[in-house]
């Protein structure tokens, strides 16, 4: 069996530079290339291989091998589906819960994300800022499903803001949300989370679809 903390420190690495835009989709990874470039064992760079699989961050084809999973229109639909979703629920659980430890961090995250320059800065902070949010409801099993889904739709978000300005309309949207978590207006939050993830969504969606 392979050392899990090993292979596990693998595949987050490799899954960062997928995000990051350091390994493109379509680009092949050969196993014994990875074991030696990371040194670790062809068992752990294999193990590796299948948890990103699983997590769609890679793909295997017979005779191609295994490359990095291309970005599709459908995949962003259905994820943003999901998302709002389990995004929305896990807000209107977490909403009565917030203590004001809870809104002050997300206020000085707010803050930060308007200062943030990088793409990789914001998307850091933007999901420092969801996952604020949404820890007052304290529903371990709907916080694992957001992180899973955050983690898969990271790179398209990185693909959306690096060619557009959406950044600006999703923190206007981020300091509206916050103020209505404030004043306890659960209904008004949610429908709120559900058209802003909706709207980066159709915009990613429109993006891919275009070819740009």
């Amino acid at each position: 069996m392979p050392d899990r903390s090993t292979a596990g420190i693998l595949v987050d690495t490799l899954r960062n530079e997928i995000i990051q835009g350091k390994l493109q989709p379509g680009d092949r990874l050969k196993q014994d290339a990875i074991a030696t470039r990371f040194g670790v064992s062809q068992t752990v760079a294999r193990e590796a291989f299948k948890d990103l699989i699983g997590e769609c961050f890679l793909v295997a084809e017979p005779r191609r091998g295994v490359s990095v999973a291309l970005m599709s229109a459908e995949e962003a639909e259905e994820t943003t589906a999901l998302r709002i979703l389990v995004e929305g629920q896990a807000l209107a659980w977490a909403i009565p819960l917030m203590t004001d430890s809870h809104l002050d961090t997300a206020q000085q995250l707010s803050k930060e994300l308007d200062r943030a320059k990088d793409v990789g800065q914001l998307i850091q902070l933007n999901a420092q800022f969801h996952r604020t949010l949404y820890a007052a409801c304290g529903r371990a099993r709907t916080i694992a499903l957001v992180e899973t889904l955050r983690l898969g739709f990271e790179r398209y978000l990185r693909y959306t803001w690096e060619a557009t300005s959406h950044v600006e309309r999703s923190q206007q949207e981020h300091r509206e949300l916050l103020a209505l978590c404030r004043a306890r207006d659960v209904e008004a939050a949610c429908n709120l989370l559900r058209a802003h993830i909706a709207g980066t969504g159709k915009l990613l969606v429109e993006r891919l679809q275009a070819g740009n």
